[in-house]
């Protein structure tokens, strides 16, 4: 093929492959999100990923000017299409790889991994290096995006890397490995050692959460018992806002070592909560989040010390206190 040849080609391919873009993120939107819950999908991505259709001047050059021999010089090209997934952890990165290739999204693509950080490490341990995972995901016959069809075969490069990956990437990317650059070994030997430090900073990023979730699994305990109880009690679908934790955070000191059972045991006594919840939620935001219960429960059994360490609008808690037909502090 020549160089008009492949954009024309390419022309009429564009839309197809812009779809199948498309249909990935979608695909791994949803299986991300019920894996993650009840993360935010927005937090855990660093970046959103974009499809993006390779230029063609990008295109032409690749094909025919790389000096890369192609049996098909534009069907073998497997990045005409790609999506970048941008993550806070290397474990992170485990999570969204084993959607890619689960058999839940079997019927939508077969995949083949091209690249693994891991296994280059395994294989070159003293080398630091550009690190990132790299799919590419062809697509099965049978599927349609938008109501237009997706024929079998068309193919785009997922990658999946971590922040600190996608930082040294950007750093380097189109200036590390040109000629005049890469002769010079002070230039390898400073990226080399950035990327040491980012393998070891990713290292204690990962100790830290484990540390930090290991720290807050009393509260997630807690949150996901109140989230059921309110749940139950006002057959209403709880709220998830920041107040909701903030509140949590602020009243745990006053609870007792295994509050739960205490919980309960008061809202089986007080049933009219979860009514006087259904009448305000419509007005006061705070009543639709489950930590609600926790203001009701600590109002009544330490009434002087719930006011100390409230967090948000006294009105609410004024208001939480009339309902139990007590007096604000």
């Amino acid at each position: 093929m020549n160089e008009q040849q492949i954009l024309a080609r390419w022309e009429q391919d564009k839309q197809a492959h812009l779809d199948w873009g498309l249909f990935i993120a979608s695909v791994l939107a949803q299986q991300l999100a019920e894996a993650i819950s009840p993360t935010p999908l927005d937090s855990f991505l660093k970046l959103p990923p974009t499809p993006r259709l390779k230029a063609n001047t990008s295109l032409v050059d690749k094909a025919l000017h790389r000096g890369k021999s192609y049996q098909d010089p534009y069907a073998d090209i497997t990045d005409k299409v790609g999506l970048r997934y941008v993550l806070l952890l290397t474990s992170h990165i485990h999570t969204l790889c084993s959607i890619i290739e689960a058999p839940a999204c079997s019927t939508f693509w077969s995949h083949s991994k091209d690249r693994d950080y891991e296994q280059e490490r395994l294989a070159r341990p003293l080398e630091f290096s550009y690190q990132s995972v790299h799919y590419v995901l062809r697509s099965r016959s049978g599927h349609t995006f938008q109501e237009r069809p997706l024929p079998e075969g068309l193919c785009c490069e997922v990658q999946v890397r971590s922040l600190l990956q996608h930082a040294y990437s950007e750093l380097t990317h189109d200036t590390l490995y040109k000629p005049t650059v890469i002769a010079q070994p002070s230039v390898k030997r400073t990226v080399a050692r950035s990327m040491a430090l980012i393998e070891t900073t990713d290292q204690c990023f990962l100790q830290a959460m484990q540390d930090l979730d290991a720290a807050s699994e009393p509260q997630r305990r807690l949150l996901d018992a109140l989230q059921q109880a309110y749940r139950d009690g006002t057959g209403l679908v709880p709220a998830e806002e920041r107040s909701n934790q903030l509140v949590v955070d602020a009243l745990a000191a006053l609870l007792p070592p295994e509050p739960v059972p205490a919980l309960h045991a008061f809202l089986a006594s007080k049933g009219y909560v979860f009514t006087k919840i259904q009448q305000h939620q419509a007005h006061h935001p705070f009543f639709r989040q489950p930590a609600v219960l926790l203001a009701y429960y600590l109002a009544a059994t330490k009434p002087n010390q719930i006011q100390q360490h409230w967090p948000i609008d006294d009105a609410i808690l004024n208001l939480v206190f009339s309902d139990l037909g007590r007096a604000f502090p």
